[in-house]
């Protein structure tokens, strides 16, 4: 079982399959995503969650520190 978060309600999410798929750049892997929620979601293997970012006590993930302009 491969594990990852839900795009949109960030929820723990299963990987459930995966496969190739044909575009204009040339194949690309894709997942289906389900999450507890019953969310699911076909997207880019890419845009997967990495694995430490995964769940987590269902916290959200930590995001890169950025300054705003002042």
């Amino acid at each position: 079982m491969e594990l990852t978060v839900c795009p949109e309600c960030r929820q723990p999410a299963e990987v459930e399959w995966r496969a190739v798929l044909e575009s204009t750049d040339g194949p690309v892997e894709h997942a289906k995503v389900l999450c507890v929620r019953r969310h699911w979601f076909l997207l880019p293997t890419a845009d997967l969650a990495r694995r430490h970012d995964t769940v987590d006590g269902g916290r959200e993930p930590a995001r890169p520190f950025s300054r705003r302009s002042r």
